[in-house]
């Protein structure tokens, strides 16, 4: 009898495993995803991640492509994907001592973007190019502009929220944000250098806020917590985005910079308490006064391209 069981719960454990993933459209021309499909329409398994090569410590997979990007930019996006994860692991510490994963859905049409968002029960604006739902490791990007360069920056983003989500969840969301906003840029170069450049519109607001006197303290910055934040940009208040990337690709300019956010990451290792104002001053050579004055410096002169080998 105890062999019964033992067998019997095996092979439910079995077919969990492998239960499939499917695709198909409805009557209405909708892109559906699901593990039920249904009888009357089309439907096409999705892929699954087998993990045949687990020695990789990082897993990207195309879950679903509707489009390719030009020439070579599709192969150099994947790369650029891997050496962000490289980052995090090198300038940050973080590693997951496991196989990470970026799982990527390619849409052409926004419709199946969205559709794709409501079957996985996704809370976004249908206006978004892309999202990432940190619970699954995917990314889900549609292509919302003949420039191919931006979808790239797109996917990059969403799969910088993805990768940092995965080795440090805790992150406060302007630590995420601006990450996702500094990576976006990142390109391998055909010496194997990566080359991260600025982002012209938020450059170009911090040097209209600094003109007009009306750039947002770094104090009053760090001190907004999550939902503060998140109630900022709801309201397409340009600061909450804008100041996130500012202070992060301030800090990662600059070795004292990078060392400080890397004990920021690995201080929310140990615990899911946000960094308070007081601990980023304590790990910032000089406080939050030279912290203050750093920032400002560097945002008068203007962000250089920032090479990593």
């Amino acid at each position: 009898m105890k062999s019964f069981i033992f067998v019997a719960i095996l092979t439910a454990l079995v077919s969990v495993v492998h239960a499939e993933i499917y695709q198909w459209r409805d009557a209405d021309g909708k892109l559906h995803f699901g593990d039920k499909p249904p009888t009357d329409q089309q439907v096409r398994v999705v892929p699954p991640n087998t993990g045949k090569n687990q020695k990789k410590s990082l897993e990207i997979q195309i879950r679903h492509q509707d489009f390719k990007l030009k020439e070579g930019l599709q192969d150099h996006t994947l790369s650029a994907i891997q050496q962000i994860y490289n980052r995090y692991r090198k300038d940050f510490g973080l590693d997951l001592h496991g196989t990470a994963e970026v799982n990527i859905y390619l849409f052409e049409e926004q419709q199946d973007f969205v559709g794709w968002m409501q079957d996985r029960g996704a809370i976004g604006n249908p206006n978004y190019a892309g999202v990432f739902l940190s619970s699954t490791n995917e990314v889900a990007v549609w292509r919302w502009s003949d420039d191919d360069e931006e979808v790239a920056q797109t996917i990059l983003h969403e799969a910088s929220h993805v990768l940092l989500f995965q080795l440090s969840p805790a992150s406060p969301v302007w630590l995420h944000e601006g990450l996702a906003q500094y990576f976006q840029t990142l390109k391998v170069q055909p010496d194997g250098r990566s080359i991260v450049t600025t982002l012209p519109d938020a450059e170009e607001r911090i040097q209209h806020w600094i003109d007009n006197q009306q750039l947002i303290t770094m104090r009053q910055y760090l001190s907004l917590d999550d939902n503060s934040w998140r109630s900022l940009a709801h309201q397409l208040n340009a600061i909450p985005y804008t100041v996130a990337w500012g202070a992060t690709a301030f800090l990662m300019s600059k070795p004292v910079g990078r060392s400080t956010l890397r004990q920021l990451l690995q201080d929310l290792e140990k615990t899911d308490r946000r960094p308070t104002l007081q601990r980023i001053g304590h790990l910032y050579p000089g406080g939050l006064s030279r912290l203050e004055y750093d920032f400002f410096s560097w945002a008068q002169k203007g962000m250089q391209p920032q090479w990593f080998d």
